[in-house]
Formats: C-alpha cells, sequence, structure tokens
C-alpha cells in the first residue's frame, strides 16, 4: 500500500464518514460499531472542520467493506450521495444557473473537499467531458471515491434539474469489482472498467438543463467563501497540485524540472524528493498535463498532427505517436476518430 506524507496529507471531510455510516446502516450497524475501532464519533464527524486522515479514511472503508461482506460500496456512495454533503460547494452548484455553471464551480472548487482529486471539464468534441485526476493510489479508498463520485455527479444532476433520465459514458482505469453486475440494470449510465483513463463524457444537450434552485444571489455568496477557503488553502496544497497547475497555465507545457523548482524556489533535487514523498514523479505529472493537452488539441480537426506534436514539445510526429500510445493504449490518429472507443 502506497503511504501519503502526514506532512501533506489534508484528508477528507468528516462528513463523508458519516455518508459511510448511512451506507452500512442498512446493514444494521451503527455509528459505534464504524467509528470506534478509529476512536472517532458521529460528533466529531460532523464537525465542518474536522477532516479523516487520508490512511484513515481508507482503513474505514476497508472495514465498512468487511461488515457490508460487499465487494463494493461505490454504486451505494454514488446513488446515496447528497449536494447538501458538500459545504459551501454544494451550495454554490446547487444555486448555479445551468448544468455548465455548475461542473466549472465543481472543477473549480473540488480540491477544498478531496485535495487529491482535480475535475477537468471540456466541450471540445461530439460530447461533453469530464476527466478525473486522481494523485492517490492508495485502495480500496481510490477506486471506491471514483467510483461513488462518477455515480454521484449524476444522482445530483437528477435531483438538481429535475429531469430524470439523465445518463452518461463513464470510463474507469480499475477492474470491475466482483458482482458488479447486479447493480448495471439499476445504472442508466455506461460504465467501463479496465480503460486508459478516467473520464465521463456526456450529451452536450444538458448543458443548458437549469438549475431548480437557481439563485445568483445565492450562488455568488457560496462562490465567495470557497474562494476563501481556497485562498487559505495556499501553501497547503500538494506541492503535485502546484507543480501541475505551473504546467497546465505555461505556454509551453514541456518546461524542465529545473524551470518549475524555480519558479517553486527550490532545488531541483528537493523537487524530486518531495513529489516521490507525495507518491508521484515530475515525469509522471508531465505525462498527465502533455496528454490532457494531447486530447484537447487532437479533438480540434483543424490541426494536423504534427502541429500538436509540435505543441506538445515532440520532435517529430513519431515521437508523440509513441507517446499517446503508451498514455491512452492507442494510437493519436485512431483517437481522434472516436474518443469514446
Amino acid at each position: 500500500m502506497k503511504m501519503i506524507s502526514t506532512r501533506q496529507d489534508q484528508g477528507i471531510p468528516g462528513v463523508y464518514g458519516l455518508l459511510l455510516l448511512d451506507i452500512v446502516s442498512r446493514w444494521g450497524y451503527s455509528d459505534e460499531t464504524l467509528f470506534a475501532p478509529f476512536h472517532l464519533s458521529s460528533e466529531q464527524l460532523a464537525d465542518p472542520n474536522y477532516r479523516i486522515p487520508t490512511e484513515v479514511a481508507n482503513e474505514m472503508l476497508k472495514y465498512a467493506l468487511h461488515l457490508s461482506e460487499e465487494s463494493t460500496l461505490g454504486y451505494h456512495i454514488g446513488t446515496q450521495m447528497r449536494i447538501s454533503i458538500h459545504g459551501f460547494i454544494g451550495y454554490a452548484i446547487m444555486t448555479a444557473h445551468d448544468i455548465t455553471d455548475a461542473v466549472a464551480l465543481a472543477s473549480r472548487f473540488i480540491q477544498l473537499r478531496l485535495p487529491f482529486l482535480q475535475l477537468h471539464f471540456s466541450t471540445f468534441g461530439p460530447k461533453a467531458t469530464l476527466q478525473f485526476q486522481c494523485d492517490i493510489n492508495i485502495e480500496p479508498l481510490r477506486s471506491e471515491i471514483v467510483l461513488g463520485l462518477s455515480l454521484g455527479i449524476l444522482t445530483m444532476a437528477k435531483a438538481l434539474t429535475g429531469v430524470e433520465d439523465l445518463s452518461a459514458e463513464i470510463d474507469l482505469d480499475f477492474p470491475e469489482p466482483q458482482g458488479f453486475d447486479k447493480y448495471r440494470d439499476k445504472i442508466s449510465s455506461q460504465i467501463r472498467f479496465n480503460q486508459p483513463h478516467l473520464i465521463a463524457s456526456f450529451d452536450k444537450k444538458y448543458l443548458g438543463l437549469k438549475m431548480v434552485n437557481a439563485d445568483p444571489i445565492a450562488s455568488q455568496v457560496a462562490i465567495n467563501q470557497c474562494e476563501t477557503e481556497l485562498s487559505a488553502l495556499g501553501e497547503r496544497r500538494r506541492l503535485a497540485m502546484r507543480v501541475r497547475d505551473i504546467l497546465t497555465n505555461a505556454e509551453q507545457h514541456y518546461l524542465s524540472i529545473e524551470t518549475v523548482a524555480e519558479h517553486l524556489c527550490m532545488s531541483d533535487r528537493t523537487l524530486k524528493r518531495q513529489l516521490a514523498a507525495e507518491g508521484t514523479s515530475f515525469s509522471t505529472i508531465v505525462d498527465e498535463v502533455r496528454y490532457r493537452h494531447a486530447t484537447s488539441l487532437l479533438s480540434r480537426t483543424d490541426y494536423s498532427l504534427e502541429h500538436i506534436a509540435d505543441q506538445l514539445g515532440y520532435s517529430d510526429v513519431a515521437n508523440f505517436s509513441r507517446a499517446f500510445k503508451r498514455w491512452s493504449g492507442r494510437s493519436p490518429s485512431n483517437w481522434r476518430k472516436d474518443p469514446y472507443l
């Protein structure tokens, strides 16, 4: 199991532990049964400022899986997810104008709730997409959160718009949990496991759906609160996120590690060491940024492969094609023909 640096670990909000309790209670288990082994209580977790250390959250989820004798709880997490548990972010989304604004807000502020997760919203191509970037590798926490959030976004979208027939295509990069078939008939969306990426794609017609509780004043108040929290997060943000931001926002997405280290006022050796402590590396982050940028560029049919290779810092199309196939399992040309295979 890959550990997370305690200094960098910001944990997850305690209220998500209460969501887990809500789920296992259907099997007859109480808060004392679920939380006592971790010296926690419902009162503690209800405190809006309390965060469960990531490793503790992982062990708690393992314990919940053991108690329920389920192979996955992600389905239940997703179908029971309510916007109210997400604090000011949830309130900002609930009172947003439409789905487009709501998804943009989720992408902008998700790190306040789950610091190890990023959402990348795109309207390039024939469908709108929401790509997940998860910076932790500990299991089962990673898989259950990603599956739960993927389904939870749909659950909440249906409740917030009043439209019940919403659906999406969801690609997940981990194996299908044993026994998941029993839930497929209950899910309106297509879910594919063992895919090269974490991405949900949906019809662009949903983007204009209005929120039933739209309130521009209330939404702005909530957004201001989220901005304040985001500002306070400051230096507590994980280094990997800061590196990713520098690479993403740079005119050239292939900055050297020396250049990025200089931006962060540290040596490249220190940068390598601190990224390793977070379970990642500079080359891994560069690949992630290049892959996201590559898929966006490939969605532009007016861009040649030569132009895209040059934009990404590759000397020729052959080198770019090899890298893209390593990232996605497909050639750039094949991906461009159908991004959703």
